[in-house]
């Protein structure tokens, strides 16, 4: 996480202590956002609980985020972009409309499921939301400029 900071891939990096097998970071990322990545070595998983607020679960936002999550394992893609399932099993969900990520992880390489998640998160921001017609959802919940351009 420190180099991805150090990198300037996102800002306000901090580290909370790790406690019973989980290590928590807050980082601010797109559009000046808070999120949390949380690893737990026990449950073997990689999450950020919150990657898009306000959600509805029936929404086609959400039906179309949930394509494209799975779409990430598609053996067509490049093995630089495809999310390898013998490594990692993503998922996503939805609780009281705060859409998550989670990476299972399959063979202890945590390094690849981090990887993996970050650039997923990614591409959400600067490939599906913005390749989508969820330019309203942009503007009223993550803060993109009303203009086009």
């Amino acid at each position: 996480m420190e180099d991805y900071a150090k990198r300037g891939v996102f800002r306000g990096f901090t580290a909370k202590p790790v406690r019973n097998s989980v290590a928590a970071f807050r980082m601010i990322w797109h559009r000046d956002r808070v999120f949390d990545l949380i690893v737990d070595t026990k449950k073997k998983i990689i999450r950020i609980p919150v990657v898009l607020p306000a959600v509805p679960v029936r929404s086609a936002l959400y039906k179309d985020f949930k394509a494209f999550v799975a779409s990430r394992q598609a053996p067509t893609l490049p093995d630089h972009r495809r999310i390898e399932k013998s490594k990692v099993r993503v998922s996503c969900a939805n609780v009281r409309g705060s859409v998550s990520l989670t990476m299972a992880v399959r063979d202890e390489d945590y390094a690849y499921a981090l990887q993996r998640l970050i650039h997923l998160v990614h591409e959400i921001f600067v490939s599906f939301l913005p390749g989508g017609p969820y330019r309203d959802y942009m503007v009223e919940q993550l803060g993109a400029p009303a203009e086009i351009g």
